[in-house]
């Protein structure tokens, strides 16, 4: 193999593939990225076994071949190269890294040989769907919060998307149980995803799927077999679906919503993250005092002290305290777009649900901490 790449192309393409790879595996070749170089086209691979992905960029191609390359130190031998023009050959295992003309700068690299690389799913004949990229970034960011991060609870470590019957919308939810969010998007053509029922999309898929799609202006979102899959034109990852039942979320989602409570997000918002400070760093419990026309937070810690403050909100009915987690209540609110946002609550036995009217299709769920 010998090639000539510009610099600024292929760390464009390394940079996102290599994040990928499985740098603390015990086996080596999940370290490194296929590297294949035939016809004017270099493709980089990468995989964990449960994440695949592969992209393409053109280079000047003298010999065709392949190696297995150690992802992250080619990444920043290529991250910090001096030279615009990036010289690459393959020589008994090694790749020779230099610059044409100019033998100031010299890397040897091993590698592994490509054969022994894991193939990645073929997913030419998959079921998809075009999407704008920033849609499907944040139906992924208004989500992606409220995945389980406990290993226990498997089932909940992934986004849930399904297809609701009989509507032509795109569903996300998310939940570890304690909260939960939800985004509908109406999209065209979801039927041919046939999500029903829906399937589970691992948080790091979702993670890397996010990244790629803020970047493009469309992608193409689906499934085939029980891997979930995105594609452009010079890119295609592809992610193993969680295998299980999700839970039914619809049965915690309360359907009477009466009497909310309407806060200027940014100021709540910024309340929550002031009082907070004072209260204990494992439950982050602060207490909402609500009465007509107010909000006021209070936060107590046994060893540091209290704080409060007052929010003023549109309400009329009972006053009436409930305890949360702070933290739930600032993720909900730090991804919704809403001046003013709503939120359903009344004891705490009831889930608290928020919702605004810049944050169409969207909800987040909280539920209230026992009183002690």
């Amino acid at each position: 193999m010998k090639l000539t790449v510009e610099k600024e192309d292929l760390l464009k393409v390394l940079s996102r593939v290599q994040s990928v790879a499985d740098k603390k595996s015990s086996m080596a070749i999940l370290s490194t990225v296929l590297f294949k170089a035939e016809d004017g086209i270099i493709e980089l691979s990468a995989t964990d076994l449960e994440i695949g992905l592969r992209s393409r960029l053109e280079a000047e191609i003298e010999t065709p071949g392949e190696l297995a390359v150690p992802a992250r130190k080619f990444y920043e031998i290529i991250k910090d190269f001096p030279l615009e023009n990036i010289h690459l050959e393959e020589e008994n295992g090694w790749l020779k890294i230099t610059s044409p003309g100019d033998e100031d700068v010299f890397f040897r690299l091993a590698c592994l040989p490509a054969e022994d690389f894991p193939a990645l799913p073929e997913v030419h004949d998959a079921d998809l769907v075009e999407l704008e990229g920033s849609l499907l970034a944040e139906m992924i960011t208004k989500t992606l919060f409220c995945v389980a991060t406990e290993e226990t609870r498997f089932i909940l470590s992934g986004i849930y998307v399904e297809q609701p019957e009989g509507e032509n919308i795109l569903r996300f939810v998310a939940t570890d149980g304690h909260r939960l969010a939800l985004i509908d998007r109406e999209v065209s053509g979801i039927e041919t995803l046939r999500l029903s029922p829906g399937v589970i999309v691992p948080r790091k898929a979702a993670q890397e799927m996010k990244k790629i799609a803020q970047d493009h202006p469309v992608v193409q979102f689906g499934l085939k077999d029980n891997q979930v899959v995105l594609a452009l034109p010079h890119l295609v990852l592809t992610a193993r679906l969680i295998d299980g039942q999700y839970p039914d979320y619809r049965a915690v989602i309360p359907q009477e919503r009466e009497n909310p409570v309407k806060v200027p997000r940014k100021k709540f918002l910024e309340a929550l993250k002031r009082i907070s400070v004072l209260s204990l760093e494992r439950y982050r419990s602060v207490t909402l005092n609500v009465s007509p026309n107010t909000v006021i937070l209070v936060s107590q810690h046994p060893d540091l002290g209290e704080g409060r403050e007052k929010v003023q909100a549109a309400y009329e009915g009972e006053e009436f305290a409930l305890n949360f987690n702070a933290k739930y209540l600032i993720d909900v609110l730090d991804v919704m777009d809403s001046e003013e946002v709503e939120l359903f609550m009344r004891d705490e036995d009831i889930p608290c649900i928020i919702t605004g009217p810049e944050d169409h299709g969207f909800l987040g769920l909280v539920m209230p901490m026992t009183s002690v």
